[in-house]
C-alpha cells in the first residue's frame, strides 16, 4: 500500500494551502542542486535561505549585542536548538543547502517506494495557493529571483514529502516501525499528565475611564492562597498517585463551584515534560520538579496582574491507556521519539548521495533579506 500524508499539526494545515508541483519537473533555467534527473531550482534555494534567515534571526535576538536596526547581527555567532554554533550568515547558507539536499534525498527514497502524495488533501487547498503568494510573499521574494512555482515547491514538496517519508519509516506498517511496547515505555518515561487552576489576585472594576484591573487586598489574597495551599497539603498527604488525582479533581471542582468560576477553569494536558506549554515559565518549571500525585501553588506576576495557580501532576501510568487509545497520540509520540533518528537517517542519505552544486549558489548573501524593523516580512517555515 502506498503511504499517504497525515495532517498532524496546524503548520502542516497551513502548508497544505500551497499546491504541489509535479516531481522531477524543472521550475527555472538555473538550478541550485541536482542529482540524476532531479533538480532543485535556484528560486527554491532562495526561498530556503529566506526561511533560514528568520530562524537565525530568532536565535540572534536572544544575544545581548543583537541590534534589529542593523544587519550586523548576521556576523554574530548563534547557537541553534540542536546546540550547533556558527556565524549567523554562514548558518543560514548551511541550513538552506541542507534543506535543498534533503529534498533530493527524500524524493529519491519516495520514488523507490512508489509513494505518492495524498491528492485529496492537496486539492482542497489548491485554490488558496495564489492568494497566499499575493498576500505578501510575492512582494518579498519575486524581485529576489523566486517564482510562484519555486515558492510552492519549497513549501509543499519539502514539508509534505519529509513528513511522508518519516511516516513510511516509523509509523504503523513502516520499514522501521516503532512497536506499541516502545511507545508505551517512551510515554511513561517522558510524558506527564497535569492540571492547573488559575485564580486571579486582582479584580476588574469599571470607572469613567473604562475597565481597570486592581489588586485585591492582602487579606483577600491570603485567603485565596491559604485555601489553595490547604488543597496542596491534602493532596500531597495521599500516598497513592491515582487516588491523589481523584482528590485533586474533587477539591478543584468544589473551588470552581463555590467561587462561581467557569466550569472549564481547570486546564488539563498531556505532553512531554519539557514541553508542557503551560501559560508561564514558572508553571513549566514547577511541573518538571513535581512528582506524580503531587501538587503545588505557583504565583505569577505581581500587583494588579498577579495570579496564583494550583498545579497538579497525575499518575502517568493511569493516564496512558486513555491517551494511547488515540492513534494520533501514538503517532505524535513516535515523532518525538524518532526526531533525531530521522535527522541522522537523512544525513546518511545525503552523505551517500551523488549530487552537483550549481555555480550560482554561493553568490547569494543573506543580507539580501534584511529590512528595517518596521517591515512586516515573516517566515515561511516548511
Amino acid at each position: 500500500m502506498k503511504p499517504t500524508v497525515k495532517l498532524a499539526s496546524l503548520l502542516t494545515a497551513l502548508l497544505m494551502m500551497i499546491s504541489v508541483i509535479a516531481s522531477g519537473c524543472s521550475l527555472g533555467k538555473e538550478w541550485a542542486f541536482k542529482t540524476g534527473d532531479k533538480e532543485i531550482p535556484i528560486g527554491v534555494y532562495i526561498t530556503a535561505m529566506y526561511n533560514a534567515y528568520f530562524e537565525a534571526q530568532e536565535y540572534a535576538s536572544k544575544l545581548d549585542d543583537y541590534d534589529a536596526s542593523s544587519d550586523k547581527w548576521l556576523e554574530l555567532e548563534i547557537t541553534d536548538d540542536e546546540g550547533n554554533t556558527e556565524v549567523a550568515s554562514k548558518w543560514i547558507k548551511q541550513r538552506a543547502e541542507r534543506n535543498c539536499l534533503e529534498m533530493l534525498a527524500i524524493e529519491a527514497e519516495l520514488d523507490k517506494q512508489g509513494a505518492t502524495l495524498d491528492e485529496a488533501n492537496i486539492a482542497q487547498m489548491e485554490n488558496q495557493a495564489d492568494m497566499y503568494w499575493v498576500q505578501g510573499m510575492k512582494k518579498t521574494l519575486q524581485d529576489k529571483g523566486v517564482s510562484l512555482e519555486s515558492f510552492k515547491y519549497y513549501l509543499s514538496r519539502y514539508s509534505l514529502e519529509k513528513s511522508q517519508l518519516f511516516d513510511s519509516l516509523y509509523l504503523a506498517g513502516g520499514s522501521k516501525e516503532v512497536s506499541k511496547d516502545e511507545i508505551i515505555k517512551y510515554f511513561e518515561e517522558n510524558y506527564i499528565r497535569y492540571s492547573y487552576l488559575p485564580v486571579a489576585l486582582y479584580e476588574a472594576t469599571t470607572d469613567e475611564a473604562g475597565e481597570v484591573s486592581n489588586a485585591i487586598t492582602d487579606e483577600q489574597a491570603k485567603k485565596i492562597t491559604d485555601t489553595l495551599d490547604g488543597y496542596v497539603k491534602q493532596v500531597n498527604a495521599v500516598k497513592d498517585a491515582t487516588e491523589a488525582g481523584t482528590t485533586s479533581d474533587k477539591l478543584t471542582a468544589e473551588y470552581i463551584s463555590a467561587n462561581g468560576m467557569d466550569e472549564n477553569a481547570l486546564a488539563t494536558g498531556t505532553a512531554p515534560k519539557e514541553e508542557t506549554n503551560a501559560p508561564a515559565d514558572e508553571i513549566n518549571e514547577a511541573l518538571k520538579k513535581l512528582e506524580e500525585g503531587k501538587a503545588t501553588t505557583v504565583k505569577v506576576g505581581e500587583g494588579a496582574s498577579a495570579t496564583v495557580y494550583y498545579v497538579f501532576r497525575y499518575s502517568t501510568a493511569a493516564a496512558k491507556n486513555e491517551y494511547l487509545a488515540d492513534d494520533t497520540h501514538n503517532d505524535e509520540i513516535v515523532r518525538n521519539m524518532k526526531k533525531q533518528d530521522y535527522e541522522d537517517y537523512l544525513t546518511d542519505l545525503i552523505d551517500k548521495m551523488d549530487y552537483q552544486k550549481g555555480s550560482g549558489v554561493d553568490g547569494y548573501d543573506p543580507k539580501m533579506f534584511f529590512t528595517k524593523p518596521e517591515s512586516s516580512a515573516s517566515t515561511v517555515t516548511a
